[in-house]
């Protein structure tokens, strides 16, 4: 089906760049790419100028800026008053002034209020605190400007993106399904952006379509640029579908590739689950417990499998307790480890009666026996002894007269 639609989409990808061409002489035609990687490989300059910038504001790394602004001077010719403005900002932008960023492009949106390139600047930089505050101001801050983007120029790749990120995590099950071919419908179109196809991975992964991943995978993973997080859903999506192979593939690439301590974690914890022998299983939890300590399911799953791998062992049931216990402590409303943990305990309580009570309490019966049969008998002895004693003076008292 994706083949088929792609091939499809040629002739309205085509169509695009008629419509990209409208928008060469400004920074409009940003919102059909904005990935400032493919915007660095633009072929025109001032897309080039426009991701340098924003590749400054996403990494803080002042090389970028400073080639931005040298560009900058061999493309004022072809830019638009609100253009400039915008640039203006992202020029002045330094990590830590994202609030008086915002109220610069503020100003910007009251001059140009129509402008596409300040719009999305706004919704680019309000997006970022809408993320860490879920603020409802933001958030109708930045659909005001996604709706006067789509009046200007139609619905489009950035419009769509946003959105479907905005609304996403608050819609229902039938409304996500939405969201998702509404995305899709999209990628269709611009198949070569690479943030719509990342989302539509994300969407698909969290809606079970795991066929639907493998599907929209198939150039992902070959492509130069990719997010090893992305790469990791595409590896869980292929063991869900039983094709471990393909999953394991996936996983060696990421331990390559990968410095994200929580996405080595969980792809060597998946290693865990992908292995055939509770030793492998085990050595795979081990390191990722020692890359991300906090990671409940891992501690969990370690614990469950020494458990399973030897119930009889005490020493195996109290290590397999203590890392229930920590995956406890960071998913404390987890039933299967509350209940795991239960069984744990009713085993380590009977044998330690077995072993150290049970024991004991022969040992004390055993003394009391032995105090009470000897200290009868000595008793038997004494009141015998006494009783000869009384009987021989009542013999000699008569006598005595």
């Amino acid at each position: 089906m994706y083949r088929l639609l792609k091939k499809i989409s040629f002739l309205i990808l085509s169509i695009s760049f008629i419509t990209l061409n409208i928008y060469a002489g400004n920074l409009d035609s940003y919102v059909y790419t904005f990935d400032t990687d493919q915007l660095l490989v633009s072929s025109q300059k001032n897309l080039n100028v426009l991701g340098l910038y924003l590749k400054y504001y996403e990494t803080g790394n002042e090389e970028y800026k400073t080639a931005a602004n040298q560009t900058r001077p061999y493309i004022l010719s072809s830019l638009k008053p609100d253009d400039s403005a915008a640039l203006n900002v992202l020029s002045e932008y330094y990590p830590g002034n994202e609030e008086q960023s915002i109220n610069r492009i503020e100003i910007l949106t009251n001059n140009y209020p129509d402008s596409v390139i300040v719009n999305a600047l706004n919704v680019l930089f309000n997006f970022e605190v809408w993320q860490k505050t879920k603020n409802m101001e933001t958030f109708n801050e930045i659909l005001s400007s996604i709706d006067i983007i789509e009046k200007a120029i139609g619905e489009n790749p950035f419009s769509v993106y946003y959105k479907s990120l905005l609304t996403w995590e608050a819609a229902s099950l039938q409304e996500k399904e939405n969201i998702f071919k509404n995305l899709e419908k999209v990628y269709f179109s611009y198949p070569s952006n690479r943030k719509i196809q990342e989302l539509l991975i994300v969407q698909a992964f969290e809606l079970g379509k795991f066929e639907d991943v493998k599907q929209l995978s198939t150039n992902y993973v070959n492509l130069s640029q990719k997010d090893e997080r992305i790469m990791f859903l595409i590896a869980l999506s292929y063991y869900n579908l039983n094709e471990k192979l393909e999953s394991r593939k996936i996983l060696d690439w990421i331990l390559q590739n990968s410095n994200k301590k929580t996405v080595l974690s969980k792809s060597y914890e998946l290693l865990g689950d992908i292995s055939e022998t509770n030793s492998q299983k085990i050595n795979y939890y081990k390191t990722a417990i020692d890359l991300d300590p906090k990671n409940a399911e891992v501690l969990a799953k370690l614990g469950t499998t020494l458990y399973e791998s030897d119930k009889t062992n005490t020493d195996n049931l109290t290590i397999s307790r203590i890392y229930l216990i920590k995956a406890l402590m960071y998913d404390p409303d987890n039933s299967e480890i509350k209940q795991t943990l239960n069984t744990i305990d009713r085993k380590l309580t009977t044998r330690n009666f077995l072993t150290t009570l049970l024991p004991l309490f022969i040992v004390i019966s055993a003394i009391f026996y032995i105090v009470f049969r000897f200290g009868s008998e000595e008793d038997s002895l004494t009141a015998s002894k006494e009783e000869k004693i009384d009987n021989d003076q009542s013999r000699r008292q008569p006598h005595d007269k």
